[in-house]
């Protein structure tokens, strides 16, 4: 498997919202270079669009070609996309998924798998922690005990040490 890295992606605001975005769009950009993550996107989200029926001149009838360069997508079609966010100092994969616009990407890294042959990426990906310097994958540590079993091991300990007191 290959690992592409995309960056890391912020929230921001732009001067003028893009022509017609819902008035609560949320917009992300890449730290290194400000590209905008719509923008970046989109040519991946029309290659995914049905086939537009032809169309034809409307006096002569003549069939109307596009022949308009087509954008080059930025994620390679069937790779798998995942938003990779930080918890307790951990790397850690969000979303595993073959469609780059159902990526969450503000204040998270984007990275893309190439070549990943199995049939679930979430299942695959999803919730591990992922080691950039490496490029691998790996199962989360067990959380750390919660407050209150602590606090019942704890008085555990004291009433132990107190029936030996007696």
């Amino acid at each position: 498997m290959e690992i592409i890295d995309h960056g890391v992606w912020v929230q921001y605001q732009p001067a003028k919202p893009q022509k017609d975005a819902p008035a609560r769009t949320i917009y992300a950009r890449r730290e290194a270079d400000s590209v905008d993550w719509y923008d970046y996107v989109r040519p991946n989200f029309l290659l995914m669009q049905p086939p537009k029926p032809p169309t034809y001149h409307p006096t002569t009838g003549e069939l109307l070609v596009d022949d308009r360069p087509k954008p080059v997508p930025n994620f390679k079609p069937g790779s798998v996309i995942c938003n990779i966010f930080r918890q307790r100092d951990q790397s850690i994969v969000g979303a595993a998924t073959y469609d780059p616009t159902a990526v969450h990407s503000i204040n998270q890294r984007v990275i893309e798998i190439v070549g990943y042959t199995g049939d679930n990426p979430q299942k695959d990906f999803g919730g591990k922690v992922y080691d950039h310097a490496t490029g691998t994958f790996s199962d989360q540590p067990p959380p750390p005990p919660s407050l209150s079993a602590r606090l019942d091991a704890m008085e555990k300990r004291i009433k132990a040490l107190e029936a030996r007191k007696k």
